[in-house]
């Protein structure tokens, strides 16, 4: 046995090798001149155990387990006394059998029956009680072993014929189960160039939650995490791209994820990163290895942490107003177009909803907005009459402080909503906004019917 037993996934399903229907134990004799004794197999039970290293259960079965009483095919003449027990002699017969198929079984050591002996009344035909079982401590789940059986027989039946249905078959199996650390396999820290002292605002950075548990540590848990450069090219090379590598110091080397926990942080002193202002991009390949902790496995012993220059997008947040966010109050200054209707109502800019003001629009039309003046934005609604009449894409946005110079932001798709609220990657600073017409939520015959267009910033 391995000094720390593996964790075991355990499949408790009882079964009979012939059902009893009419016990015709002796085709020349008259089944119904012999008071036969059996036992149904029990109904169907595909419970699902899981140990951890430490023994404990993730999910746990009823133990003591219940089965099923023992039985006559006639009315007990007196009270009858059934034994009961477990013989691993039959576990060669199991394996040979149809159940068991291409497994190959082992005797389940360690379990007993709490009731070995049963009482049938007099005029009865059953047991009150159910033959129960016992798994003792479950330490034999806990071997190299997979495939368990668990033989229960009746042993005497007080003077009864023991029929052939008098034997069941508790068959087990078990897998291995660690407390996987899962590491963030991809993250990215983002400069924004825009922001003061931008140089070194983010000489320090942490990537949250860089390492993630199945559960909560029973045992304290050290990962070991060190920079290796040498994979960078590998990762180039698969991903068609040009990272460089940067000098960086991980806080801490030795990562702890304590007893009740289940997440870590990564601390980050970056070097010099300003080769960001001329498009260059890095790479910070970290790797793992567990120095302590009962049960842990790595599911990855790489993470990979980009530097790059903060991309400009455009994202979806929802259906529902985000907090930290203002709105921008309406200016009669402020005018919408669209270049599918002469007719768009500019007025869908104005503070108050109004449900009879309605601006039409088609796919592929491009859809501007002048401010009046360059402002700060951090995100816009987009409210449409219902979701039927709406879109489904906003595309092309694009941004511009004098209307000559623009700066794209790419695509967003929304959904089958009638609000969508969509922010900015970072503060937008623009006068002019335009984006183009996506697809319809609904059907093209109904178009796409805007009632509100908002602004605001943060």
């Amino acid at each position: 046995m391995k000094k720390f037993q593996k964790y075991l996934s355990v499949c408790a399903v009882a079964v009979m090798l012939a059902p009893l229907a009419s016990c015709d134990d002796d085709d020349t004799v008259d089944p119904y001149d012999i008071n036969y004794c059996y036992i149904y197999q029990p109904n169907s039970n595909f419970t699902k155990l899981e140990y951890k290293a430490n023994g404990e259960f993730l999910i746990d079965v009823d133990d003591p387990l219940a089965l099923k009483p023992v039985r006559l095919t006639k009315p007990a003449p007196r009270n009858i006394n059934v034994e009961m027990a477990i013989d691993p002699t039959l576990v060669d017969e199991f394996n040979k059998s149809a159940e068991a198929g291409k497994k190959t079984y082992v005797f389940l050591e360690g379990a007993s029956i709490v009731n070995p002996m049963l009482t049938i009344p007099a005029g009865e035909y059953t047991s009150h009680d159910p033959v129960t079982v016992t798994f003792g401590d479950k330490k034999a789940f806990q071997t190299e072993n997979t495939d368990f059986v668990l033989p229960i027989v009746i042993r005497n039946a007080d003077g009864m014929t023991i029929s052939k249905s008098s034997r069941i078959f508790l068959t087990f199996t078990s897998t291995y189960r660690a407390n996987m650390v899962n590491p963030t396999v991809e993250s990215t820290i983002n400069i924004d160039t825009d922001l003061e002292n931008w140089q070194s605002a983010y000489t320090t950075s942490t990537i949250n939650d860089i390492l993630a548990t199945s559960w909560n540590a029973d045992d304290a848990i050290t990962v070991k995490a060190t920079v290796d450069n040498s994979l960078i090219d590998a990762y180039n090379s698969e991903n068609n791209t040009d990272y460089k590598p940067l000098q960086v110091s991980l806080t801490p080397e030795n990562i702890n994820i304590a007893v009740g926990s289940n997440k870590a942080n990564l601390g980050l002193t970056l070097g010099d990163y300003t080769g960001i202002a001329n498009d260059e991009k890095y790479l910070i390949p970290v790797k793992f290895s567990i120095t302590s902790g009962v049960g842990a496995e790595l599911s990855s012993d790489v993470a990979y942490i980009k530097v790059v220059k903060l991309p400009l997008s455009v994202i979806k947040l929802g259906t529902y107003m985000p907090s930290g966010y203002t709105h921008m109050p309406y200016e009669t200054t402020w005018t919408a177009t669209s270049s599918s209707d002469s007719s768009f109502a500019a007025n869908v800019l104005a503070d108050a909803d109004n449900s009879q003001t309605y601006a039409y629009t088609e796919t592929g039309a491009q859809i501007e907005v002048d401010l009046g003046s360059v402002k700060n934005v951090s995100m816009m609604e987009h409210k449409f009459y219902a979701w039927w009449y709406a879109l489904t894409e906003i595309k092309n946005v694009q941004t511009s402080a004098d209307g000559v110079k623009w700066t794209d932001w790419g695509d967003v798709s929304l959904g089958s909503s009638d609000t969508w609220y969509v922010g900015f990657s970072k503060t937008a600073k623009f006068r002019y906004i335009r984006w183009t017409a996506g697809d319809y939520s609904y059907d093209s015959e109904y178009g796409c019917y805007y009632t509100g267009l908002k602004f605001y910033n943060k």
